[in-house]
């Protein structure tokens, strides 16, 4: 409206007629110098739709020119290494902030929507999202929004400030796109831990799996049965994971929240010690144990009570078991102690210290004032 009452103007005075012609041959030969708005609204080209809307309202329509700076481009051309970088599937030849801002808001699109909605972020990753989440100009959004937002007020003035807000954007979005793998991370090694599997090597996830089949249909529980069925098929992946803590807090992941994330913990450990008691019973059902249970009680030197403990050994430790048997088995044979009752003692003292660590410390202080005493 405000070209409108130029050209109505003299010299020019134009009729209104004309007017809508002459704006959209306008908009047509300027297209690459200028962003088109309608009802404020960026618009990517030009459509019979909008001309309708011209000749309607000419307020409806608004229009951006674009003449950019030498820094204003390199701003541009740094932000399209940031999309290059992030998303190796766009190559992003044209160096249009349209284009540059498209492969930017896409980036976060494809986000799953926890990370929408978490607040576990730092500072800057969130108020990009914040941005992302309401971009509908690419202009506003690559020149003004993101460069204010991150706390540079005049990039195009600034080459080093311009090479800090890209560096900015490309950790934050960084950080977006790891967050919620990270977090299935953090899931999945407190569901390992729970379960007593020390690493996400092939060898212990088969073991894993093993154990699950074993107990399948064992506990007379719906839910637990479906963790362990889960387990039974479980390769350590986020797809995995993921589904597990669906099934610990009830909720499908889309409409998860941080809360949920705590709960998903806390279940997970449930479910967990809920299928290692399982495991200890498998027993009953004729079933063959997959983890053994122990108990060592040691009473001597006048303890008021017996150190004890117990423990579980999983079939893949067994190797590992034996090979330490065989190893003190031979050191005792080679120190010649043929009484069998000297060898029980120094194997009872010798379970005690790992029974307890204070044990251990006891007799240190034991041998000091000895040698004090001396």
């Amino acid at each position: 409206s405000e070209i409108y009452d130029i050209w109505r103007a003299p010299p020019f005075g134009i009729k209104d007629g004309l007017l809508p012609v002459l704006a959209v041959a306008f908009l047509m030969t300027q297209s690459g110098s200028l962003a088109y708005y309608r009802d404020r609204i960026f618009q990517a080209r030009l459509s019979d739709l909008d001309i309708d809307y011209l000749i309607r309202d000419p307020n409806d329509i608004q229009v951006r020119w674009m003449d950019l700076s030498a820094n204003s481009r390199r701003l541009l051309s740094s932000m399209a290494n940031v999309v290059r970088d992030l998303d190796s599937g766009n190559i992003l030849i044209n160096l249009q902030p349209i284009d540059v801002a498209k492969g930017l808001v896409a980036i976060y699109d494809r986000l799953p929507l926890w990370v929408g909605r978490t607040q576990r972020l730092s500072n800057t990753a969130k108020r990009l999202r914040q941005l992302f989440k309401q971009a509908n100009d690419p202009n506003k959004l690559v020149f003004d929004d993101i460069p204010n937002v991150l706390g540079t007020d005049s990039p195009d003035e600034d080459k080093v400030a311009t090479e800090r807000v890209a560096k900015q954007v490309c950790d934050g979005l960084i950080e977006l796109q790891q967050a919620y793998p990270a977090m299935l991370h953090r899931l999945r090694d407190i569901l390992l831990a729970e379960l007593q599997v020390p690493n996400t090597s092939e060898a212990t996830l088969t073991e894993l799996r093993e154990r699950a089949r074993n107990i399948r249909e064992l506990g007379g529980d719906h839910r637990l049965e479906a963790f362990i069925v889960r387990i039974a098929q479980f390769q350590g992946t986020d797809v995995d994971v993921e589904g597990l803590a669906g099934l610990a807090v009830n909720k499908p992941p889309q409409t998860w929240v941080d809360t949920d994330i705590d709960r998903a913990e806390v279940g997970l450990a449930e479910l967990a010690q809920s299928f290692l008691r399982v495991e200890a019973f498998a027993r009953v059902k004729g079933r063959r144990d997959k983890r053994h249970s122990m108990a060592v009680i040691v009473g001597m030197d006048g303890r008021p009570t017996p150190v004890h403990d117990e423990f579980q050994i999983a079939d893949q430790d067994h190797r590992e078991v034996d090979a330490l048997i065989e190893r003190v088995d031979q050191s005792l044979r080679e120190s010649g102690v043929e009484r069998r009752n000297i060898i029980l003692a120094a194997l009872a003292e010798l379970s005690a210290r790992y029974l307890d660590p204070r044990e251990e410390q006891k007799r240190k202080i034991r041998q000091k004032k000895k040698r004090v005493a001396s």
